[in-house]
């Protein structure tokens, strides 16, 4: 069985579009990558208020041969015209496919703190997933082809690349997470800008919901039938 990973994605939006790009990504954008095959739920959170990404994305999937199949070769080299329309607003584009290295805990929760480590650190996530307002912590190990796909804005801080993990805490709200997120900021990467290696964040979407065949619904004229 293929191991558990994540697709981590970063961006932030020029401004004067935030309320086109929030019905393209829930309309279009997130179920179409989510019915490509080896995907099986997406997210959007959002911060207002953060000074280079407001919005985070969080694709779960079966393993990292999601990102090698035809379909999801389609998806990146074939935009839809909302797509294509949509990307050169994009700014500080990031990207991380990850598998997952260890997990604590379960659910998900109203809000999310994200950390991206540097080599060599190891957090406790037993000790954070049971800490008060907490469901989980995961954390994933970046793999090679995390810069596949397109590149847009302008380039932000060392942080964009000199990383090599992910640590996604779940929490019951954002006090919590905002707890978490400054906790895990001074033990793991003392002495650096919190809100350059991650944030936190509001849960805005999911996708699929509770009906059957939801996944399925959004695939392209074309690709082979998927499982519900």
């Amino acid at each position: 069985m293929a191991e558990p990973a994540f697709l981590a994605l970063w961006n932030d939006l020029r401004r004067g579009r935030e309320a086109e790009y929030d019905t393209w990504h829930t309309r279009e954008h997130l179920p179409e990558r989510v019915a490509s095959p080896g995907f099986l739920s997406g997210r959007r959170y959002f911060d207002e208020g953060h000074p280079a990404h407001r919005w985070f994305t969080l694709y779960e999937v079966e393993g990292l041969h999601a990102f090698e199949t035809p379909q999801y070769r389609d998806l990146l080299a074939n935009p839809t015209p909302w797509s294509a329309a949509m990307r050169p607003d994009f700014r500080n584009f990031l990207r991380s496919q990850c598998l997952e290295a260890a997990q604590a805990g379960d659910g998900i929760g109203a809000a999310l703190a994200v950390l991206r480590l540097k080599p060599g650190v190891a957090p406790n996530l037993r000790a954070i997933a049971t800490a008060p307002g907490m469901v989980g912590a995961r954390l994933g190990a970046r793999s090679e082809g995390s810069a596949a796909g397109f590149r847009a804005g302008a380039a932000g801080s060392g942080a964009d690349e000199d990383f090599d993990a992910v640590l996604i805490l779940e929490a019951l709200d954002r006090a919590s997470a905002e707890v978490a997120f400054a906790e895990a900021a001074a033990r793991l990467a003392p002495g650096l800008p919190p809100l350059e290696w991650g944030g936190v964040y509001d849960l805005a979407f999911v996708f699929p919901g509770h009906r059957p065949g939801q996944r399925a619904a959004h695939a392209r004229p074309g690709w082979a039938s998927l499982d519900t």
